[in-house]
């Protein structure tokens, strides 16, 4: 019998996802839900974008998490560029077919390119960390264990501490950046080789008090990444001071990049507490081999100009809280249709490919009876 893969970690990249499909709603120029509420309502989704930022880094410690120990796989990076170049080019496609947007000789080109970073940020980068993945594991795999902490321990400092208490004027990195994916991959790296059960820390405690912890831990940095960013704003408001206004202004950049050094340590409890899960789901399986899909079609600049229109996310000033309720159902909505658009896609093509083989082996078969014919 096949073992059945654990699903802790495929839930964690479904809610990922989900997390960060409901942060382009409220925050990207179609929803920009945050700029068009006031009030309690203005308050809960500043609160909610900082929980739910976690999504992005959780995914490449996945990486890391994974992949350490493992062989880059030329099938992996080919699918995954050749999908998001698909959906270009047939969303492209229905756009020009439909009257809906005149292409210029750029984005032709733009869109021909199978990866093109404007629009698909992180698959370019994700995919230039994976191929460079076996030499930061012959890396990983030389260090000990005090080496490879030391290691995350510097590469924090410099790599997130610093560009955020100099507004990126030293180091730039907001998080955005293919160090920042190689920092992470490490921290994912350390967390699989270290495991959090085997911290004299943590040692004699059980799961659920483990969990706990890392839920309390997780929720209070949200908060306070959530207190930061308001305060800051208040400072911003009272205060004609040029130094108390950059500041202000410096906590509530950084707050919303990735390098931010509360909102990767949150991350790393996030990502721990779905390692205490143990269970196994065909459907969680599934639809987390899938998900990936969700980001390449949403994400398509076509896509995201008329999907918040057809679901009337944002028809103007928004003063009722009910906008909380409804950008969640809408957030199930486009990634339903996301995963049934490519499960679709990818029933088409597997079956294409049993056709294509057996049209291989079919003509295999009868070049072998010509030789035959032929000696005999």
């Amino acid at each position: 019998m096949v073992k059945q893969r654990n699903s802790n970690f495929e839930l964690m990249r479904i809610i990922s996802m989900f997390f960060i499909v409901l942060f382009h709603m409220i925050i990207s120029t179609g929803g920009n839900l945050i700029n068009n509420t006031e009030g309690l309502t203005k308050i809960a989704l500043e609160f909610i974008c900082m929980i739910i930022i976690v999504h992005v880094n959780s995914y490449i410690l996945a990486s890391g998490y994974f992949q350490h120990d493992k062989k880059i796989s030329i099938k992996k990076i080919f699918s995954l560029a050749f999908m998001a170049w698909f959906y270009k080019i047939i969303i492209a496609l229905i756009m020009y077919a439909n009257n809906l947007h005149s292409f210029t000789a750029l984005e032709i080109i733009k869109i021909i390119s199978p990866l093109e970073y404007q629009n698909n940020w992180f698959l370019v980068v994700y995919l230039s960390m994976y191929i460079m993945s076996p030499y930061i594991n012959i890396l990983i795999k030389k260090l000990s264990q005090v080496e490879h902490r030391k290691l995350i321990i510097i590469m924090f400092i410099i790599f997130s501490i610093i560009p955020t208490i100099t507004n990126q004027n030293t180091f730039q990195n907001t998080g955005f950046s293919l160090i920042h994916f190689i920092y992470l991959y490490i921290v994912g790296a350390y967390l699989k080789k270290y495991p959090l059960k085997d911290n004299i820390h943590f040692k004699n405690y059980n799961k659920v008090k483990i969990r706990l912890i890392l839920l309390t831990i997780f929720i209070f940095l949200g908060t306070f990444n959530f207190l930061l960013y308001e305060f800051s704003n208040q400072i911003k408001n009272i205060t004609s001071s040029n130094t108390l206004n950059y500041y202000a202004n410096l906590i509530l950049t950084n707050l919303f990049y990735y390098q931010n050094p509360i909102l990767i340590i949150q991350t790393i409890c996030y990502f721990l507490f779905f390692e205490t899960l143990s269970f196994q789901s065909k459907i969680i399986n599934k639809v987390a081999s899938l998900i990936f899909a969700v980001y390449i079609i949403h994400e398509n600049p076509f896509i995201m100009k008329y999907m918040y229109k057809i679901l009337k996310i944002n028809t103007g000033y928004i003063h009722t809280s009910s906008i909380l309720f409804k950008m969640t159902i809408a957030t199930i909505i486009v990634m339903t249709i996301c995963l049934v658009i490519e499960f679709i896609r990818v029933e088409i093509f597997n079956a294409l490919k049993k056709i294509f083989k057996n049209i291989l082996a079919k003509c295999k078969v009868n070049s072998i009876d010509l030789v035959n014919e032929k000696y005999n």
